[in-house]
């Protein structure tokens, strides 16, 4: 049976009709069926004591590539932490090709790419508090792009967010895996 166009045409909105008008089933009357959401709490950072100050005989070298400069990298060892609200913290040594150093003491989201400055290292051996400091997007440009390869290759996974503490050091000291993202 061959229908013409107008016929078909017909047929066709008849057949939508129809199957829009069918009852539908609605999951909300489904007693089995929960849609009262659990909201989160905000993220709130659970700030910690400053590690104890670097004796030097614990750094651990981070080979990363700053583009225009030759400065050494080192992460304390046991300074380096995860938080249980998934902040990696680190105290991290710059080393010029002079021997100027440089000591700070940061953390990395790794789950929102961002990093923030907690205290810096002082000549007389102790740590100096910065205070309340703003969380700050990692940009991989210029002298901060350490953070950046910190970030990608030693301490997070973009995917999933912070690496374990023995995979971080792993990767410090005998390179990134190949497969790592």
């Amino acid at each position: 049976m061959f229908l013409n166009p107008a016929r078909r045409y017909r047929l066709g909105v008849l057949l939508a009709c129809l199957w829009i008008c069918q009852p539908q089933v609605s999951l909300a009357e489904d007693e089995g069926v929960k849609f009262d959401f659990v909201e989160r709490e905000p993220w709130k950072e659970q700030l910690g004591n400053l590690p104890a100050y670097p004796d030097g005989s614990h750094y651990v070298a981070v080979p990363v590539q700053i583009a225009g400069s030759s400065m050494q990298m080192f992460i304390d060892e046991p300074s380096l932490t995860l938080g249980d609200e998934g902040v990696v913290r680190y105290a991290l040594l710059l080393r010029s090709p002079t021997g100027t150093e440089n000591l700070f003491y940061e953390g990395i989201r790794c789950t929102t790419q961002e990093w923030r400055s907690y205290a810096y290292g002082t000549r007389g051996g102790a740590w100096q508090s910065l205070g309340e400091t703003p969380w700050r997007p990692i940009r991989g440009v210029g002298f901060e792009r350490y953070r950046e390869q910190l970030f990608r290759y030693y301490l997070c996974n973009a995917k999933v967010g912070p690496l374990q503490r023995d995979e971080m050091l792993k990767r410090m000291r005998y390179g990134v895996p190949r497969d790592a993202d």
